[in-house]
């Protein structure tokens, strides 16, 4: 009975998690005015001509390859620099390792929201505004700590022994850790990319200071659109979250093995 009764709890959670996805997938069929009468009632009619506007208004090809873009090369960049500096500070025999790893910690504590103004005055002297590559930069930069303790943690465990063996056949320090340490971070780097997609993909806040030209603009910025001082039209502004969520949702499924595997090898390891 009681692991019946747990089991019960687990889908009714589930199903609370469920029920904003369930109920913004269903009114995104509807007329705007209809939505507004019920959010609850399922469509009079089901209109897929509120998908085919938003595709249109949002030019969602163009929008969706930027931020394709955006994520693919902020997130690769941002692996492999973060790897190659935990594969660094893990190494270090001395303090100094230590005393990185406490400043990395303490940058990841500090809010965004207390850097975000310094940060794109910057950028705009820097003339990076309304850039693809400079908001790639700034993702680097404000994700790299977090990727970097992640690995860390995980590379402290790797035993020493495999790369001194590489080193002794002759392997240079970037030889040992591209062909004997990096495929050993398979599970790793598997969940730092997931978790990276996720955040770049879902971020508003950073493309919105650093975005403002249409042709730029991410999923994100273009969803933001349909929300307007005077007017909202949330059926449109449901069916464009729909569409931007599916390709990451996708990702998410298809890497959720991985996922579990590095979750549950660091997990061994630690």
């Amino acid at each position: 009975m009681r692991k019946m009764a747990y089991e019960v709890a687990a889908v009714l959670l589930a199903l609370i998690f469920l029920l904003p996805i369930i109920f913004a997938l269903i009114n995104s069929f509807k007329s705007n005015g209809e939505m507004l009468r019920s959010f609850v009632s399922w469509p009079e009619v089901w209109r897929s001509s509120n998908y085919a506007r938003v595709w249109r208004d949002m030019n969602y090809p163009r929008t969706l390859w930027n931020t394709i873009v955006v994520t693919a090369v902020s997130v690769s960049v941002t692996l492999l620099f973060s790897s190659m500096a935990a594969y660094r500070i893990s190494r270090m025999r001395s303090s100094r390792g230590f005393w990185l790893t406490i400043f990395l910690t303490i940058s990841m504590m500090v809010p965004f929201q207390t850097i975000m103004i310094p940060l794109v005055k910057l950028a705009s002297k820097l003339h990076m505004t309304n850039s693809r590559f400079g908001l790639i930069l700034m993702i680097i930069a404000l994700f790299s700590p977090f990727t970097i303790f992640l690995y860390r943690g995980f590379m402290s465990q790797l035993p020493v022994e495999l790369e001194e063996a590489a080193r002794i056949d002759g392997a240079n320090i970037y030889q040992a850790f591209f062909r004997v340490i990096l495929p050993l971070l398979m599970p790793i780097t598997a969940t730092a990319a997931v978790l990276n997609i996720l955040w770049v993909w879902n971020d508003f806040i950073l493309s919105f200071l650093m975005l403002q030209k249409a042709e730029v603009m991410t999923l994100q910025l273009a969803v933001y659109r349909y929300f307007g001082t005077y007017s909202q039209e949330w059926n449109l502004a449901l069916a464009s979250l729909v569409l931007a969520a599916i390709p990451v949702l996708i990702l998410y499924l298809l890497l959720q093995k991985y996922i579990i595997q590095g979750v549950a090898s660091g997990a061994v390891k630690g």
